[in-house]
């Protein structure tokens, strides 16, 4: 596929000027970086341009990484899709959430069935999250549960919202399979990525625990507050107490370009099968039928805004992925996978050109409407 590299240039070079502090993006095919670029300041304040080997916050990127994870240990017949949450943790009590009394009471059901592991990787097992649900929102501020920012897993005790397997909802699945992980191979979700997807990878900058002497690598989190950016308080931990397979890593462009490649080709790495193919066939293909994703609604407007990708089209849901059902005018196919991450930063694999690319910028809320506007220009820039 031919790709205007001047084109991109000049798009991420305007964004980095009017829609957000910063922006670093790149085209892939199977076997190179098609295009690369690195756009405005990792740090506002200093005038800190950024690098190639900035180091960004990408959230609900790590879910894909996650759900990697987790079909290496299927392959090793560890677990399969159909096995039940229970089976591992059977001191979870399935309760449901159907919403709250005159007295703010919350009021509860028993789920009808158990959660499985294919449910909790397309997000159709009944978890949610506090910033698009209110239900889940409301127990949080009534501290009846611990907030999933919380910095411990404290907040995998949250109820669910609907009974498993009936309907979609974005929400903490993948944060109980990074504790199944952990559980089944005895070690930390950080040691298990490392050992298994970042050292076969050469992912050399990925994790969550981030050391002193990389902190200065570190782009800095904005708001916007008209035209002006204002930094957040985002500071990562050198020793996490929690390791969430739903979020917190942290990476550089170069680093989830070699995750991404490695679907590309079939799960294949310099270093051996990461995945194999048919593993890899069945993350990046709809795994949920008839039960397609939904907007999601804002609970806290701090943090996201109503999130509704391409309103246009229906979308279900893989084994980590977000899958789009229909052609993208100016962009991206039908079939194609992908997701992102809370600070603004998304990606997806295009199967049928066989490229994937990939857009960082760290802002919030998500969704915000000049990280939105960068994300559709630079689709447009590959595709047009």
């Amino acid at each position: 596929m031919e790709i205007d590299k001047e084109k991109i240039d000049q798009v991420l070079s305007q964004s980095a000027e009017s829609n957000c502090p910063v922006v670093s993006a790149s085209v892939l095919s199977a076997e190179a970086i098609i295009y690369r670029g690195d756009f405005g300041l990792a740090e506002v304040s200093a005038k800190k341009n950024v690098q190639k080997d900035s180091i960004f916050r990408i959230a609900s990127m790590t879910k894909a990484i996650t759900s990697t994870c987790i079909m290496q240990l299927i392959e090793k017949d560890k677990l399969t899709l159909e096995t039940n949450l229970k089976e591992f943790f059977p001191e979870y009590k399935q309760l449901i959430i159907d919403g709250f009394n005159e007295n703010n009471e919350a009021i509860y059901s028993e789920a009808s069935s158990d959660v499985t592991i294919q449910q909790l990787l397309t997000h159709t097992s009944g978890f949610a999250y506090e910033i698009w649900n209110k239900n889940i929102a409301g127990l949080v501020e009534k501290g009846e549960l611990a907030t999933a920012f919380s910095g411990d897993k404290e907040f995998l005790k949250a109820p669910l919202s609907f009974n498993p397997g009936s309907a979609w909802e974005y929400g903490i699945g993948i944060d109980w399979l990074g504790v199944l992980i952990e559980k089944i191979s005895d070690m930390t979700l950080q040691e298990y990525m490392t050992e298994n997807i970042f050292k076969p990878l050469g992912m050399i900058d990925t994790s969550y625990d981030v050391p002193k002497e990389k902190n200065e690598r570190i782009v800095k989190v904005y708001g916007r507050n008209e035209q002006d950016y204002f930094e957040m308080p985002f500071d990562p931990p050198e020793k996490s107490e929690f390791y969430s397979g739903g979020g917190n890593l942290l990476s550089t462009l170069s680093d989830y370009s070699a995750f991404l490649t490695m679907f590309l080709n079939r799960g294949k790495s310099p270093e051996g099968q990461i995945l194999k193919e048919a593993s890899v066939d069945l993350m990046l293909s709809n795994q949920t039928g008839e039960l397609l994703m939904k907007k999601m609604k804002t609970s806290a407007p701090i943090l996201s805004n109503d999130v509704d990708f391409f309103p246009e089209t229906d979308k279900s849901w893989g084994l980590g992925f977000m899958i789009n059902n229909k052609d993208i005018e100016n962009g991206r196919p039908k079939g194609s996978a992908g997701w992102a991450g809370l600070f603004n930063s998304y990606f997806w694999i295009d199967k049928k050109n066989e490229i994937a690319a990939i857009i960082l910028m760290q802002m919030l809320p998500f969704a915000e409407e000049g990280c939105l506007q960068t994300l559709k220009d630079f689709e447009r820039s590959i595709y047009s």
